[in-house]
Protein backbone atom coordinates (compact mmCIF):
# COMPACT_ATOMS: atom_id res chain seq x y z
CA UNK A 1 0.00 0.00 0.00
CA UNK A 2 1.55 3.32 -1.09
CA UNK A 3 2.12 6.05 1.45
CA UNK A 4 -0.24 9.00 1.24
CA UNK A 5 1.41 12.00 -0.50
CA UNK A 6 1.65 15.24 1.49
CA UNK A 7 -0.52 18.16 0.45
CA UNK A 8 1.41 20.96 -1.28
CA UNK A 9 1.81 23.92 1.10
CA UNK A 10 0.41 27.35 0.28
CA UNK A 11 2.88 29.77 -1.30
CA UNK A 12 4.84 31.80 1.22
CA UNK A 13 3.69 35.32 2.12
CA UNK A 14 5.53 38.23 3.59
CA UNK A 15 5.48 38.24 7.40
CA UNK A 16 2.94 40.74 8.79
CA UNK A 17 3.89 43.75 10.86
CA UNK A 18 3.25 43.73 14.67
CA UNK A 19 -0.13 45.57 14.51
CA UNK A 20 -1.27 43.69 11.46
CA UNK A 21 -0.45 40.43 13.23
CA UNK A 22 -2.55 41.46 16.29
CA UNK A 23 -5.49 42.42 14.07
CA UNK A 24 -5.22 39.18 12.18
CA UNK A 25 -5.21 37.13 15.41
CA UNK A 26 -8.23 39.08 16.65
CA UNK A 27 -10.12 38.37 13.42
CA UNK A 28 -9.23 34.67 13.65
CA UNK A 29 -10.50 34.54 17.25
CA UNK A 30 -13.81 36.21 16.36
CA UNK A 31 -14.31 33.90 13.40
CA UNK A 32 -13.58 30.83 15.57
CA UNK A 33 -16.08 32.01 18.20
CA UNK A 34 -18.73 32.50 15.54
CA UNK A 35 -18.10 29.02 14.12
CA UNK A 36 -18.40 27.43 17.55
CA UNK A 37 -21.63 29.32 18.25
CA UNK A 38 -23.19 28.20 14.97
CA UNK A 39 -22.05 24.62 15.62
CA UNK A 40 -23.70 24.68 19.06
CA UNK A 41 -26.96 25.97 17.58
CA UNK A 42 -26.89 23.30 14.90
CA UNK A 43 -26.19 20.63 17.52
CA UNK A 44 -29.26 21.79 19.45
CA UNK A 45 -31.35 21.51 16.30
CA UNK A 46 -30.11 17.98 15.73
CA UNK A 47 -31.00 16.99 19.29
CA UNK A 48 -34.48 18.45 18.88
CA UNK A 49 -35.06 16.69 15.58
CA UNK A 50 -33.97 13.30 16.90
CA UNK A 51 -36.56 13.56 19.65
CA UNK A 52 -34.77 14.12 22.94
CA UNK A 53 -36.70 17.37 23.36
CA UNK A 54 -39.95 16.45 21.63
CA UNK A 55 -40.60 12.70 21.68
CA UNK A 56 -42.63 10.89 19.09
CA UNK A 57 -45.83 9.83 20.84
CA UNK A 58 -48.07 6.90 20.12
CA UNK A 59 -51.76 6.46 20.84
CA UNK A 60 -52.57 3.94 23.57
CA UNK A 61 -55.22 1.48 22.48
CA UNK A 62 -57.38 -0.68 24.72
CA UNK A 63 -56.21 -3.83 22.94
CA UNK A 64 -52.78 -5.22 22.17
CA UNK A 65 -50.32 -3.20 20.11
CA UNK A 66 -46.77 -3.06 18.85
CA UNK A 67 -44.78 0.05 19.71
CA UNK A 68 -43.40 1.66 16.57
CA UNK A 69 -45.97 3.82 14.69
CA UNK A 70 -45.69 7.54 14.02
CA UNK A 71 -49.20 8.79 14.72
CA UNK A 72 -49.20 11.50 17.37
CA UNK A 73 -51.68 11.97 20.20
CA UNK A 74 -50.51 14.94 22.30
CA UNK A 75 -53.49 14.66 24.62
CA UNK A 76 -52.58 11.26 26.02
CA UNK A 77 -51.22 11.10 29.56
CA UNK A 78 -49.79 7.65 29.06
CA UNK A 79 -46.93 7.68 26.60
CA UNK A 80 -45.04 5.20 24.49
CA UNK A 81 -42.27 7.19 22.88
CA UNK A 82 -38.84 6.88 21.37
CA UNK A 83 -37.48 9.76 23.45
CA UNK A 84 -34.14 9.37 25.15
CA UNK A 85 -34.84 8.32 28.74
CA UNK A 86 -33.99 10.78 31.49
CA UNK A 87 -31.02 9.92 33.63
CA UNK A 88 -31.74 7.52 36.49
CA UNK A 89 -29.80 7.30 39.72
CA UNK A 90 -26.98 4.82 39.62
CA UNK A 91 -26.94 1.89 42.05
CA UNK A 92 -25.56 2.87 45.42
CA UNK A 93 -21.95 1.81 45.93
CA UNK A 94 -20.98 -0.95 48.28
CA UNK A 95 -20.65 0.55 51.74
CA UNK A 96 -19.63 -0.49 55.24
CA UNK A 97 -21.63 -2.95 57.31
CA UNK A 98 -24.96 -1.46 58.43
CA UNK A 99 -27.43 -3.11 60.79
CA UNK A 100 -30.59 -0.97 60.72
CA UNK A 101 -32.95 -0.88 63.69
CA UNK A 102 -36.26 -0.94 61.82
CA UNK A 103 -37.84 -2.67 58.86
CA UNK A 104 -38.55 0.73 57.35
CA UNK A 105 -34.94 0.85 56.20
CA UNK A 106 -35.92 -1.49 53.36
CA UNK A 107 -38.42 -0.90 50.58
CA UNK A 108 -42.14 -1.42 51.13
CA UNK A 109 -45.39 -1.19 49.22
CA UNK A 110 -45.48 2.52 50.00
CA UNK A 111 -41.99 3.27 48.68
CA UNK A 112 -42.01 1.17 45.51
CA UNK A 113 -44.20 0.86 42.44
CA UNK A 114 -46.06 3.72 40.82
CA UNK A 115 -45.68 6.92 42.86
CA UNK A 116 -48.85 8.04 44.62
CA UNK A 117 -50.94 10.48 42.61
CA UNK A 118 -49.69 9.29 39.21
CA UNK A 119 -52.50 9.16 36.63
CA UNK A 120 -52.42 6.05 34.49
CA UNK A 121 -53.97 5.43 31.08
CA UNK A 122 -55.37 1.94 30.32
CA UNK A 123 -53.57 -0.19 27.74
CA UNK A 124 -53.54 -3.72 26.45
CA UNK A 125 -50.45 -5.85 25.88
CA UNK A 126 -47.46 -4.17 24.24
CA UNK A 127 -44.68 -5.65 22.12
CA UNK A 128 -41.63 -3.36 21.92
CA UNK A 129 -39.53 -3.67 18.76
CA UNK A 130 -37.98 -0.20 18.47
CA UNK A 131 -34.80 0.68 20.34
CA UNK A 132 -35.16 3.78 22.52
CA UNK A 133 -38.82 3.20 23.35
CA UNK A 134 -40.09 4.70 26.61
CA UNK A 135 -43.31 3.42 28.19
CA UNK A 136 -44.63 5.70 30.90
CA UNK A 137 -47.87 6.40 32.74
CA UNK A 138 -49.83 3.31 31.69
CA UNK A 139 -51.90 0.63 33.36
CA UNK A 140 -51.26 -2.39 31.17
CA UNK A 141 -53.52 -5.42 31.40
CA UNK A 142 -51.56 -8.17 29.73
CA UNK A 143 -47.88 -8.42 28.97
CA UNK A 144 -45.04 -6.15 27.90
CA UNK A 145 -42.73 -8.19 25.69
CA UNK A 146 -39.40 -6.57 24.85
CA UNK A 147 -37.66 -7.56 21.63
CA UNK A 148 -34.97 -4.89 21.40
CA UNK A 149 -32.36 -3.07 23.48
CA UNK A 150 -32.51 0.36 25.14
CA UNK A 151 -36.06 0.32 26.49
CA UNK A 152 -37.44 2.11 29.55
CA UNK A 153 -40.64 1.32 31.44
CA UNK A 154 -41.46 3.72 34.25
CA UNK A 155 -44.39 4.80 36.43
CA UNK A 156 -46.51 2.00 35.04
CA UNK A 157 -48.68 -0.72 36.57
CA UNK A 158 -48.91 -4.10 34.85
CA UNK A 159 -51.75 -6.50 35.59
CA UNK A 160 -49.97 -9.60 34.37
CA UNK A 161 -52.02 -11.89 32.16
CA UNK A 162 -49.78 -14.48 30.53
CA UNK A 163 -46.70 -12.60 31.72
CA UNK A 164 -45.73 -9.26 33.18
CA UNK A 165 -42.50 -8.01 31.61
CA UNK A 166 -40.57 -10.45 29.46
CA UNK A 167 -37.23 -10.12 27.70
CA UNK A 168 -35.40 -12.91 25.90
CA UNK A 169 -33.70 -15.91 27.48
CA UNK A 170 -30.47 -15.68 25.51
CA UNK A 171 -29.35 -12.22 26.55
CA UNK A 172 -29.66 -10.68 23.09
CA UNK A 173 -31.12 -7.41 24.35
CA UNK A 174 -29.56 -5.00 26.85
CA UNK A 175 -30.12 -1.74 28.70
CA UNK A 176 -33.72 -2.38 29.69
CA UNK A 177 -34.71 -0.18 32.63
CA UNK A 178 -37.84 -0.87 34.68
CA UNK A 179 -38.36 1.68 37.44
CA UNK A 180 -41.22 2.81 39.68
CA UNK A 181 -43.28 -0.05 38.29
CA UNK A 182 -45.80 -2.39 39.94
CA UNK A 183 -46.37 -5.85 38.48
CA UNK A 184 -49.36 -7.74 39.88
CA UNK A 185 -49.48 -11.45 39.05
CA UNK A 186 -53.23 -11.53 39.75
CA UNK A 187 -52.72 -14.58 42.01
CA UNK A 188 -51.89 -16.79 39.04
CA UNK A 189 -49.52 -19.62 39.96
CA UNK A 190 -48.57 -20.13 36.32
CA UNK A 191 -47.40 -16.64 35.47
CA UNK A 192 -43.81 -15.36 35.55
CA UNK A 193 -44.14 -11.67 36.16
CA UNK A 194 -40.54 -10.61 35.42
CA UNK A 195 -37.82 -12.36 33.39
CA UNK A 196 -35.26 -12.95 31.91
CA UNK A 197 -32.11 -11.04 30.89
CA UNK A 198 -30.59 -7.62 30.35
CA UNK A 199 -32.78 -5.59 32.70
CA UNK A 200 -32.48 -3.35 35.74
CA UNK A 201 -35.54 -3.32 38.00
CA UNK A 202 -35.46 -0.35 40.38
CA UNK A 203 -38.08 0.57 43.00
CA UNK A 204 -40.35 -2.18 41.70
CA UNK A 205 -43.26 -3.72 43.60
CA UNK A 206 -43.65 -7.34 42.47
CA UNK A 207 -46.38 -9.51 43.94
CA UNK A 208 -49.21 -11.97 43.37
CA UNK A 209 -47.46 -14.74 41.43
CA UNK A 210 -45.64 -17.98 42.22
CA UNK A 211 -42.38 -16.04 41.98
CA UNK A 212 -41.70 -12.34 42.01
CA UNK A 213 -38.87 -12.47 39.50
CA UNK A 214 -37.02 -15.02 37.39
CA UNK A 215 -33.81 -13.26 36.35
CA UNK A 216 -31.16 -15.06 34.35
CA UNK A 217 -28.04 -13.18 33.21
CA UNK A 218 -26.93 -9.54 33.30
CA UNK A 219 -29.70 -8.32 35.58
CA UNK A 220 -30.05 -5.92 38.51
CA UNK A 221 -32.87 -5.78 41.04
CA UNK A 222 -32.50 -3.00 43.60
CA UNK A 223 -34.53 -0.92 46.05
CA UNK A 224 -37.53 -3.17 45.36
CA UNK A 225 -40.22 -4.97 47.37
CA UNK A 226 -41.02 -8.54 46.35
CA UNK A 227 -43.88 -10.21 48.18
CA UNK A 228 -45.12 -13.70 47.31
CA UNK A 229 -48.55 -13.93 48.90
CA UNK A 230 -50.18 -16.91 47.14
CA UNK A 231 -50.89 -20.05 49.10
CA UNK A 232 -50.85 -23.57 47.70
CA UNK A 233 -47.89 -23.64 45.36
CA UNK A 234 -47.04 -27.24 46.21
CA UNK A 235 -50.55 -28.41 45.31
CA UNK A 236 -49.97 -27.02 41.82
CA UNK A 237 -46.61 -28.76 41.52
CA UNK A 238 -44.77 -25.45 41.80
CA UNK A 239 -42.30 -24.31 44.42
CA UNK A 240 -42.93 -20.70 45.31
CA UNK A 241 -40.09 -18.22 45.75
CA UNK A 242 -39.52 -14.51 46.05
CA UNK A 243 -36.76 -14.53 43.45
CA UNK A 244 -36.03 -17.70 41.51
CA UNK A 245 -32.67 -17.87 39.72
CA UNK A 246 -31.97 -21.12 37.87
CA UNK A 247 -28.50 -20.39 36.60
CA UNK A 248 -26.69 -17.74 34.64
CA UNK A 249 -23.94 -15.17 35.04
CA UNK A 250 -24.12 -11.61 36.24
CA UNK A 251 -26.88 -10.74 38.70
CA UNK A 252 -26.99 -8.02 41.36
CA UNK A 253 -29.58 -7.99 44.16
CA UNK A 254 -29.13 -4.88 46.28
CA UNK A 255 -31.25 -3.34 49.03
CA UNK A 256 -34.44 -5.28 48.41
CA UNK A 257 -37.08 -6.65 50.76
CA UNK A 258 -37.98 -10.17 49.70
CA UNK A 259 -40.72 -12.07 51.54
CA UNK A 260 -42.22 -15.46 50.86
CA UNK A 261 -44.02 -16.32 54.10
CA UNK A 262 -46.70 -18.64 52.68
CA UNK A 263 -47.08 -22.39 52.58
CA UNK A 264 -45.42 -24.03 49.61
CA UNK A 265 -42.55 -21.52 49.53
CA UNK A 266 -39.08 -22.92 48.88
CA UNK A 267 -37.13 -19.74 49.59
CA UNK A 268 -37.21 -15.99 49.54
CA UNK A 269 -34.18 -16.31 47.22
CA UNK A 270 -33.42 -19.54 45.42
CA UNK A 271 -30.18 -19.86 43.47
CA UNK A 272 -30.30 -23.23 41.71
CA UNK A 273 -27.86 -24.56 39.11
CA UNK A 274 -30.63 -26.12 37.03
CA UNK A 275 -29.82 -24.86 33.53
CA UNK A 276 -26.43 -23.18 33.96
CA UNK A 277 -23.88 -22.65 36.67
CA UNK A 278 -24.78 -19.94 39.17
CA UNK A 279 -21.94 -17.47 38.59
CA UNK A 280 -20.93 -13.88 39.34
CA UNK A 281 -23.81 -13.00 41.65
CA UNK A 282 -23.81 -10.18 44.22
CA UNK A 283 -26.44 -10.32 46.99
CA UNK A 284 -26.01 -7.25 49.17
CA UNK A 285 -27.98 -5.40 51.87
CA UNK A 286 -31.27 -7.28 51.41
CA UNK A 287 -33.94 -8.39 53.89
CA UNK A 288 -35.13 -11.99 53.52
CA UNK A 289 -38.06 -13.77 55.13
CA UNK A 290 -39.80 -17.10 54.47
CA UNK A 291 -39.30 -20.43 52.76
CA UNK A 292 -37.95 -23.82 53.79
CA UNK A 293 -34.65 -21.93 53.96
CA UNK A 294 -34.65 -18.20 53.36
CA UNK A 295 -31.81 -18.53 50.85
CA UNK A 296 -30.49 -21.33 48.66
CA UNK A 297 -27.00 -20.05 47.93
CA UNK A 298 -26.26 -21.77 44.61
CA UNK A 299 -24.17 -24.85 45.43
CA UNK A 300 -26.61 -27.73 45.55
CA UNK A 301 -25.25 -31.20 44.79
CA UNK A 302 -28.54 -32.50 43.43
CA UNK A 303 -28.51 -29.95 40.58
CA UNK A 304 -26.92 -30.43 37.13
CA UNK A 305 -24.53 -27.55 37.91
CA UNK A 306 -23.77 -28.19 41.57
CA UNK A 307 -21.12 -25.58 42.42
CA UNK A 308 -21.61 -21.81 42.39
CA UNK A 309 -18.84 -19.49 41.21
CA UNK A 310 -18.07 -15.98 42.52
CA UNK A 311 -21.33 -15.71 44.42
CA UNK A 312 -21.08 -13.12 47.19
CA UNK A 313 -23.41 -12.40 50.12
CA UNK A 314 -22.72 -9.17 52.01
CA UNK A 315 -24.67 -7.42 54.80
CA UNK A 316 -27.98 -9.23 54.35
CA UNK A 317 -30.59 -9.40 57.12
CA UNK A 318 -32.46 -12.62 57.87
CA UNK A 319 -35.78 -12.33 59.71
CA UNK A 320 -36.19 -14.30 62.93
CA UNK A 321 -39.61 -14.04 64.50
CA UNK A 322 -39.14 -16.79 67.09
CA UNK A 323 -42.70 -18.01 66.56
CA UNK A 324 -44.96 -19.22 63.80
CA UNK A 325 -44.09 -21.14 60.67
CA UNK A 326 -40.75 -19.44 59.99
CA UNK A 327 -38.85 -19.26 63.29
CA UNK A 328 -35.41 -19.24 61.67
CA UNK A 329 -36.14 -16.93 58.75
CA UNK A 330 -37.20 -20.12 56.97
CA UNK A 331 -38.73 -23.20 58.51
CA UNK A 332 -35.36 -24.89 58.87
CA UNK A 333 -32.83 -22.09 58.83
CA UNK A 334 -31.57 -18.93 57.13
CA UNK A 335 -29.39 -20.41 54.39
CA UNK A 336 -28.38 -23.68 52.79
CA UNK A 337 -26.25 -24.82 49.81
CA UNK A 338 -23.46 -22.36 50.43
CA UNK A 339 -19.96 -23.64 49.74
CA UNK A 340 -16.87 -21.61 50.53
CA UNK A 341 -14.11 -21.23 47.96
CA UNK A 342 -14.45 -20.96 44.19
CA UNK A 343 -14.72 -17.19 44.62
CA UNK A 344 -17.80 -17.46 46.86
CA UNK A 345 -17.96 -15.14 49.90
CA UNK A 346 -20.18 -14.78 52.97
CA UNK A 347 -19.59 -11.65 55.03
CA UNK A 348 -21.45 -9.49 57.60
CA UNK A 349 -24.80 -11.29 57.21
CA UNK A 350 -26.91 -11.25 60.35
CA UNK A 351 -30.16 -12.05 62.15
CA UNK A 352 -32.65 -9.22 62.04
CA UNK A 353 -33.62 -9.16 65.70
CA UNK A 354 -32.74 -7.12 68.75
CA UNK A 355 -29.19 -8.50 68.95
CA UNK A 356 -28.33 -8.38 65.23
CA UNK A 357 -26.21 -11.48 65.76
CA UNK A 358 -23.91 -12.49 62.91
CA UNK A 359 -24.71 -15.59 60.87
CA UNK A 360 -21.46 -17.45 60.40
CA UNK A 361 -21.24 -20.45 58.05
Amino acid sequence: MEAEQPIDPEPPVDPPTHHARKNRLLRIGLISLAVLTVAGILAGVVVYVTGTEKPTRFPIAEGSKTAGTDEEDPGDKGVISTAKPSASPLPSPTGPAVKPDGLGYWPSKETTGVPAGTKLKPSGSITVTKSGTVIEGLEVTGCIEIKTSNVTIRKTKINAKGCGVKTDLEGTFKNIVIEDVEIDGLNDLKVIILGWTGFTCRRCYLHGAFSGAHPRSNTVIEDSYIDTVIEGGSSEGRHLSGIGFHGGSGMVLRHNRVECTVSGCSAALSLYGNFEQVANVLVEDNYFSGGGYCVYAGSLKSKPFPLALNTKFFRNAFARTGTGEFPKCGRFGPVVSYEAGNGNEWKDNYWFDAKKSPINL
